[in-house]
Protein backbone atom coordinates (compact mmCIF):
# COMPACT_ATOMS: atom_id res chain seq x y z
CA UNK A 1 0.00 0.00 0.00
CA UNK A 2 1.40 3.56 -1.02
CA UNK A 3 0.44 6.91 0.26
CA UNK A 4 0.87 9.86 -1.06
CA UNK A 5 -0.25 13.92 -0.94
CA UNK A 6 -1.25 15.75 -4.25
CA UNK A 7 -1.33 19.43 -4.24
CA UNK A 8 -4.10 21.52 -4.85
CA UNK A 9 -4.83 22.95 -8.59
CA UNK A 10 -8.20 25.53 -9.21
CA UNK A 11 -10.03 22.66 -10.73
CA UNK A 12 -8.46 19.44 -8.39
CA UNK A 13 -9.39 19.05 -5.11
CA UNK A 14 -5.95 18.43 -2.92
CA UNK A 15 -6.44 14.85 -1.65
CA UNK A 16 -4.32 11.91 -0.18
CA UNK A 17 -4.35 9.35 -2.51
CA UNK A 18 -4.04 5.33 -0.57
CA UNK A 19 -3.14 2.93 -3.17
CA UNK A 20 -4.15 -0.79 -2.26
CA UNK A 21 -3.28 -4.33 -3.86
CA UNK A 22 -6.94 -5.83 -2.70
CA UNK A 23 -8.81 -2.84 -3.65
CA UNK A 24 -10.72 -3.34 -6.81
CA UNK A 25 -12.52 0.01 -6.89
CA UNK A 26 -11.49 3.64 -6.56
CA UNK A 27 -13.27 5.52 -2.97
CA UNK A 28 -13.52 8.80 -2.05
CA UNK A 29 -13.80 9.91 1.12
CA UNK A 30 -13.86 13.05 3.48
CA UNK A 31 -12.63 12.58 6.84
CA UNK A 32 -11.91 15.63 9.10
CA UNK A 33 -12.42 18.40 6.64
CA UNK A 34 -9.69 16.58 4.84
CA UNK A 35 -10.35 14.39 1.44
CA UNK A 36 -9.13 10.77 1.25
CA UNK A 37 -9.05 8.96 -1.97
CA UNK A 38 -8.60 4.96 -2.14
CA UNK A 39 -7.56 3.43 -5.28
CA UNK A 40 -6.11 -0.43 -6.80
CA UNK A 41 -2.61 -0.27 -7.92
CA UNK A 42 -3.52 -0.53 -11.75
CA UNK A 43 -5.60 2.58 -11.66
CA UNK A 44 -3.49 5.35 -13.26
CA UNK A 45 -3.04 8.71 -11.90
CA UNK A 46 -4.86 10.42 -14.37
CA UNK A 47 -8.31 8.03 -14.15
CA UNK A 48 -8.03 8.81 -10.23
CA UNK A 49 -7.76 12.82 -11.51
CA UNK A 50 -10.75 12.72 -13.53
CA UNK A 51 -12.92 10.95 -10.92
CA UNK A 52 -12.13 13.81 -7.84
CA UNK A 53 -12.70 16.16 -10.44
CA UNK A 54 -15.84 15.41 -11.23
CA UNK A 55 -16.78 15.00 -7.64
CA UNK A 56 -15.21 18.09 -6.76
CA UNK A 57 -18.77 19.81 -5.99
CA UNK A 58 -19.36 17.26 -3.91
CA UNK A 59 -16.20 17.15 -2.14
CA UNK A 60 -16.28 20.93 -1.45
CA UNK A 61 -19.78 21.08 0.36
CA UNK A 62 -18.69 18.15 2.46
CA UNK A 63 -15.18 19.78 3.17
CA UNK A 64 -16.75 23.47 4.17
CA UNK A 65 -19.24 21.07 6.14
CA UNK A 66 -17.21 19.19 8.14
CA UNK A 67 -14.09 22.05 9.08
CA UNK A 68 -17.46 24.73 10.34
CA UNK A 69 -18.24 21.77 12.53
CA UNK A 70 -15.00 21.19 13.65
CA UNK A 71 -14.58 25.02 14.15
CA UNK A 72 -17.38 25.35 16.58
CA UNK A 73 -16.32 22.59 19.00
CA UNK A 74 -13.26 23.05 21.55
CA UNK A 75 -10.35 20.65 21.21
CA UNK A 76 -10.62 17.76 23.79
CA UNK A 77 -7.50 17.97 27.08
CA UNK A 78 -9.26 14.97 29.11
CA UNK A 79 -9.94 17.04 31.46
CA UNK A 80 -12.89 17.52 33.99
CA UNK A 81 -15.59 19.24 33.66
CA UNK A 82 -15.43 18.17 29.51
CA UNK A 83 -18.33 16.55 27.82
CA UNK A 84 -18.92 13.20 26.23
CA UNK A 85 -21.94 11.13 25.32
CA UNK A 86 -23.42 8.22 25.96
CA UNK A 87 -25.72 6.95 23.61
CA UNK A 88 -26.48 10.22 22.85
CA UNK A 89 -26.88 11.70 26.42
CA UNK A 90 -24.01 13.62 27.66
CA UNK A 91 -21.52 13.11 30.39
CA UNK A 92 -19.59 15.43 32.05
CA UNK A 93 -15.55 14.24 32.95
CA UNK A 94 -14.45 14.00 36.09
CA UNK A 95 -10.94 13.21 36.78
CA UNK A 96 -8.96 12.76 39.93
CA UNK A 97 -5.90 10.84 41.21
CA UNK A 98 -5.74 7.48 43.31
CA UNK A 99 -4.51 4.63 43.78
CA UNK A 100 -5.81 2.64 40.72
CA UNK A 101 -6.91 3.48 37.40
CA UNK A 102 -10.62 3.58 37.37
CA UNK A 103 -13.82 4.41 35.40
CA UNK A 104 -17.72 4.35 36.56
CA UNK A 105 -20.80 6.15 35.83
CA UNK A 106 -22.94 7.85 38.27
CA UNK A 107 -25.82 9.59 36.55
CA UNK A 108 -24.75 12.08 33.70
CA UNK A 109 -21.32 11.86 35.24
CA UNK A 110 -18.07 9.62 34.57
CA UNK A 111 -15.60 9.45 37.12
CA UNK A 112 -12.15 8.97 35.83
CA UNK A 113 -9.35 7.81 38.67
CA UNK A 114 -5.51 7.76 37.51
CA UNK A 115 -2.65 7.11 39.50
CA UNK A 116 -0.35 10.02 40.07
CA UNK A 117 2.76 9.04 37.58
CA UNK A 118 -0.24 8.83 34.83
CA UNK A 119 0.27 11.32 31.72
CA UNK A 120 -2.22 13.64 32.81
CA UNK A 121 -3.63 13.26 29.09
CA UNK A 122 -3.48 9.77 27.94
CA UNK A 123 -4.18 8.27 30.54
CA UNK A 124 -7.88 9.26 31.11
CA UNK A 125 -8.11 9.04 27.36
CA UNK A 126 -6.98 5.31 27.53
CA UNK A 127 -9.16 4.77 30.75
CA UNK A 128 -12.14 6.47 29.07
CA UNK A 129 -12.23 4.57 25.93
CA UNK A 130 -11.34 1.26 27.96
CA UNK A 131 -15.05 2.09 29.82
CA UNK A 132 -16.77 2.51 26.49
CA UNK A 133 -15.07 -0.59 24.96
CA UNK A 134 -16.48 -2.65 28.22
CA UNK A 135 -20.29 -0.97 27.83
CA UNK A 136 -19.98 -1.10 24.07
CA UNK A 137 -19.58 -4.66 24.31
CA UNK A 138 -22.26 -5.00 26.63
CA UNK A 139 -24.76 -3.29 24.59
CA UNK A 140 -23.54 -5.59 21.34
CA UNK A 141 -24.58 -8.72 24.31
CA UNK A 142 -27.75 -7.74 24.91
CA UNK A 143 -28.97 -6.70 21.40
CA UNK A 144 -27.77 -10.13 20.26
CA UNK A 145 -29.34 -11.91 22.77
CA UNK A 146 -32.79 -10.00 22.14
CA UNK A 147 -32.24 -10.09 18.00
CA UNK A 148 -34.76 -12.98 16.60
CA UNK A 149 -33.48 -16.07 15.08
CA UNK A 150 -35.95 -16.27 12.72
CA UNK A 151 -34.38 -13.55 10.90
CA UNK A 152 -31.36 -15.72 9.44
CA UNK A 153 -28.91 -13.17 10.73
CA UNK A 154 -26.05 -14.57 13.22
CA UNK A 155 -23.01 -13.30 13.03
CA UNK A 156 -19.87 -15.72 14.48
CA UNK A 157 -18.35 -13.12 16.53
CA UNK A 158 -18.92 -9.15 17.65
CA UNK A 159 -15.70 -7.30 18.58
CA UNK A 160 -15.41 -2.78 19.55
CA UNK A 161 -12.43 -1.75 18.71
CA UNK A 162 -10.88 2.02 18.05
CA UNK A 163 -11.64 2.92 14.08
CA UNK A 164 -11.30 6.51 13.36
CA UNK A 165 -13.01 5.96 9.67
CA UNK A 166 -15.53 3.53 9.80
CA UNK A 167 -18.49 3.14 12.14
CA UNK A 168 -18.61 -1.06 11.30
CA UNK A 169 -17.07 -3.93 9.56
CA UNK A 170 -18.54 -7.38 8.75
CA UNK A 171 -15.93 -9.66 7.62
CA UNK A 172 -16.25 -12.57 5.01
CA UNK A 173 -15.86 -14.86 8.47
CA UNK A 174 -19.31 -13.41 9.92
CA UNK A 175 -17.45 -11.15 12.52
CA UNK A 176 -18.85 -7.97 13.10
CA UNK A 177 -16.45 -5.19 14.20
CA UNK A 178 -17.41 -1.78 15.69
CA UNK A 179 -15.96 1.70 16.65
CA UNK A 180 -16.48 2.58 20.28
CA UNK A 181 -16.95 5.78 19.15
CA UNK A 182 -20.64 4.89 17.41
CA UNK A 183 -21.83 4.80 21.10
CA UNK A 184 -21.72 8.35 21.73
CA UNK A 185 -24.25 8.52 18.88
CA UNK A 186 -27.89 8.34 19.87
CA UNK A 187 -29.17 4.90 20.28
CA UNK A 188 -31.19 4.38 17.76
CA UNK A 189 -28.73 5.39 15.19
CA UNK A 190 -26.01 2.66 16.98
CA UNK A 191 -29.17 -0.03 16.07
CA UNK A 192 -29.31 1.48 12.50
CA UNK A 193 -25.20 0.80 12.30
CA UNK A 194 -25.22 -2.61 14.01
CA UNK A 195 -28.46 -3.91 11.45
CA UNK A 196 -26.69 -2.49 8.78
CA UNK A 197 -23.49 -4.57 9.46
CA UNK A 198 -25.66 -7.45 10.10
CA UNK A 199 -27.37 -7.33 6.61
CA UNK A 200 -23.90 -7.36 4.75
CA UNK A 201 -23.75 -11.20 6.63
CA UNK A 202 -26.57 -11.94 3.83
CA UNK A 203 -25.64 -9.14 1.31
CA UNK A 204 -21.79 -8.81 0.95
CA UNK A 205 -22.44 -5.32 -0.79
CA UNK A 206 -24.27 -2.10 -1.43
CA UNK A 207 -26.67 -3.45 -3.88
CA UNK A 208 -30.48 -2.54 -4.18
CA UNK A 209 -31.11 -6.04 -2.45
CA UNK A 210 -28.88 -5.14 0.47
CA UNK A 211 -30.73 -1.34 0.88
CA UNK A 212 -34.44 -3.62 0.72
CA UNK A 213 -32.93 -5.86 3.35
CA UNK A 214 -31.59 -2.99 5.92
CA UNK A 215 -35.16 -1.25 5.51
CA UNK A 216 -36.88 -4.21 6.26
CA UNK A 217 -35.24 -4.63 9.84
CA UNK A 218 -34.51 -0.87 10.29
CA UNK A 219 -37.17 1.09 8.49
CA UNK A 220 -35.47 4.96 9.79
CA UNK A 221 -32.10 3.60 8.42
CA UNK A 222 -32.04 7.04 5.90
CA UNK A 223 -32.96 9.16 9.23
CA UNK A 224 -29.96 7.51 10.37
CA UNK A 225 -27.96 7.48 7.85
CA UNK A 226 -28.45 11.69 7.63
CA UNK A 227 -27.61 11.60 11.67
CA UNK A 228 -24.25 10.40 10.64
CA UNK A 229 -23.34 12.45 7.80
CA UNK A 230 -24.52 15.53 9.96
CA UNK A 231 -22.39 14.84 13.06
CA UNK A 232 -19.86 11.56 12.48
CA UNK A 233 -17.29 13.59 11.56
CA UNK A 234 -16.65 15.33 15.10
CA UNK A 235 -17.05 11.81 16.33
CA UNK A 236 -14.70 10.43 15.09
CA UNK A 237 -11.84 12.86 15.70
CA UNK A 238 -10.04 12.04 18.22
CA UNK A 239 -9.24 16.01 19.50
CA UNK A 240 -13.18 16.42 19.29
CA UNK A 241 -15.50 13.62 20.25
CA UNK A 242 -18.76 15.67 20.65
CA UNK A 243 -20.97 17.18 17.93
CA UNK A 244 -22.39 20.45 18.97
CA UNK A 245 -26.01 21.46 17.69
CA UNK A 246 -27.81 18.04 18.29
CA UNK A 247 -29.63 18.11 22.00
Amino acid sequence: MSVQSLPATQKLPSYQLVRSKKRRSIAIKVVHGQVQVRAPQRVSDAEINRLVQAKATWIAEHVERQQQQLQGLAPRLWQSGERLRWLGQPLQLKVSQAGRKTCERYGRELFVTVTARSNPQQEPRRTVIAWYQRQALQWLDDFFAHWPAEHGLQPQSWSVGDFTSKWGHCTRQHQLRFSWRLWMAPAWVVTNVVIHELCHLQEFNHSKAFWQLVAKYSPSYQEAEQWLRTYGSTLMHNHYLDYSDAD
